[in-house]
C-alpha cells in the first residue's frame, strides 16, 4: 500500500482484521475501507489479499513467539484472567448499589458470561506449559492403571478399552470434537460445523506446513481428500473443478 501513510496502513489493516474475523464478504470490506478513508480513496482486491496474508503471518509469528517463551505466555494469560476478575468486581459493585433494576439485570448477565469465560480459562491452565501437559498425561496414566476406562464411548467404535493397549481416540485441535478414526473411517474431523473439516473455511488460513486448496464453491480445505468429501455432500459443488 505505497500510496498510504504508515498510520493509514495500520488503520486499513485494523479494519480488514476486524471484519475478516466476522466473515464479512470482501466486497463489503472494500466498501468499509473506502468509507473510512474518505475523499474517494479505495484499495484494490490485491491490496486486500496482501493485507490479509500479512495479518495472518504476523499473528502466527506472535503466537509462536509466545509459545517459545513459557513464562511470557503465562504472563499474558494471567493478565487476561486479572482483567476478567477486575470486571467481575466492578459488576458486583453495580449489583450491590442503588442503580435501577434494569442496570442490575444487565450486570448480572455480564457477570454470568464473565464467569463462564473465567471457568474456560481455568480449564486450559494444565495445558499451557510442557510441565502441565506432562502432569496431565501422568494423571491419565495413573487413572488407567487403576482399571478405569477414560475413553469416550462412541457409536461404531470397536477399540478395546481395557485390553492392555494404549489406545486414544482423536480430538480436533480446533473444535475439540472427539471421534474414533477407525469407526469414522477418516483422519480429519467429522464435525460438520468445524471449519477444518468438510465445512471448509471462507478465507484461506495461513499455515506454514500446508497449502490449502480452494474449491469451486469458494471454500478452502486443508487437503484434497477433505475437499472431495465436501463435494460428495455439498449440493453446490457438482464437479471437480478447482479455482
Amino acid at each position: 500500500m505505497p500510496k498510504f501513510t504508515s498510520q493509514e496502513r495500520q488503520s486499513i489493516e485494523n479494519i480488514i482484521a476486524a471484519l475478516s474475523i466476522k466473515r464479512i464478504p470482501e466486497s463489503e470490506i472494500l466498501q468499509e475501507v473506502a468509507r473510512q478513508l474518505g475523499r474517494g480513496r479505495t484499495i484494490t482486491k490485491q491490496t486486500l489479499y496482501n493485507a490479509k496474508k500479512r495479518i495472518k503471518k504476523e499473528s502466527s509469528k506472535w503466537y509462536s513467539q509466545l509459545r517459545e517463551s513459557e513464562y511470557e505466555y503465562i504472563f499474558e494469560f494471567k493478565e487476561r484472567v486479572n482483567e476478567i476478575v477486575e470486571l467481575q468486581r466492578r459488576h458486583y459493585q453495580i449489583v450491590d448499589s442503588d442503580v435501577p433494576t434494569t442496570v442490575k439485570q444487565a450486570s448480572l448477565i455480564a457477570l454470568h458470561k464473565l464467569n463462564v469465560t473465567l471457568s474456560n480459562y481455568y480449564d486450559v491452565i494444565p495445558y499451557l506449559t510442557v510441565t502441565g501437559q506432562r502432569q496431565t498425561q501422568e494423571q491419565t496414566t495413573q487413572t488407567e492403571a487403576a482399571g478405569y476406562a477414560t475413553m469416550d464411548v462412541i457409536e461404531g467404535c470397536t477399540c478395546r478399552l481395557n485390553g492392555g493397549f494404549a489406545i486414544r481416540h482423536s480430538k480436533c485441535l480446533y473444535c475439540l470434537h472427539v471421534w474414533c478414526p477407525k469407526a469414522a473411517g477418516q483422519d480429519w474431523c467429522p464435525n460438520p460445523q468445524c471449519a477444518h473439516g468438510t465445512k471448509g473455511c471462507k478465507f484461506q488460513p495461513y499455515d506454514e506446513n500446508y497449502n490449502w486448496i480452494k474449491c469451486n464453491c469458494g471454500m478452502w480445505f486443508q487437503t484434497k481428500e477433505i475437499m472431495d468429501a465436501h463435494k460428495e455432500i455439498s449440493v453446490v459443488c457438482k464437479d471437480d473443478n478447482i479455482v
